[in-house]
Order: structure tokens, then sequence, then C-alpha cells
């Protein structure tokens, strides 16, 4: 990136990024919390039905029973994880752009102040 316009561009282009990245964030938390409650509705009721047997079995029995509800929030709960490092990333790409905006724009002044 050489001129204004081209950084112009860029920052545009990295704020309608955190823009979405932000949209795709909240979506996934939604997700999430979702499947959190799924899961632990399915956990609480797996414990009402679960056979008779010492404690480890009847755990095991209940996991086995909420693996599919466990499956969607961790999953869910990875994808939160991606959308937010994304934002994260573009932010800092963001950042990135305006401290070379900055630099460029006192080397410009030193310029006009030396010449």
């Amino acid at each position: 990136m050489n001129n204004l316009t081209e950084y112009s561009t860029e920052l545009f282009r990295l704020s309608a990024l955190i823009d979405s990245g932000i949209t795709a964030l909240r979506d996934a938390a939604n997700e999430a919390a979702h499947a959190e409650h799924d899961y632990r509705k399915a956990k609480a009721i797996a414990w009402t039905q679960a056979p008779q047997g010492t404690v480890p079995v009847r755990e095991a029995w209940v996991e086995s029973e909420t693996a599919d509800q466990r499956l969607r929030l961790d999953l869910a709960e990875g994808q939160k994880q991606a959308a937010l490092e994304a934002v994260r990333s573009r932010r800092q790409q963001l950042s990135g752009i305006q401290s070379l905006l900055a630099a460029h724009k006192e080397e410009a002044a030193f310029t006009r102040t030396a010449g």
C-alpha cells in the first residue's frame, strides 16, 4: 500500500469484516447458549431415567445418553471461539493500518517543516 486511497480501501474492508465478524460472534453465542440449555436439560432428564447401579455406571449411562447434545455444545463453543478470534485478528490488522497511517502523517509533517 502506497497511497491514501489504498489505505482507505483496506480500512473499509477490515471494518466490514469486523462488522460481519461481530454478527457471526453474536449468532455463535446464541447457538452456544441454546446448545448448552439443551445439553443441561437432556442431562437432567437422563439422570432421572438412569438405571440402578453404581455411581460410575450411572454417570457413564447419562454421558452416553447425552453425547449428541454434548457434541452440539462443543461444536457451538468452538464456533463462538473461532468467531471471537477472527474479530480480534481483524482489529489487530485495523490497528496496524492505523499505525502506518499515523507514521505517514508524521513523516509528511516532518517533510513539510524540514523542507
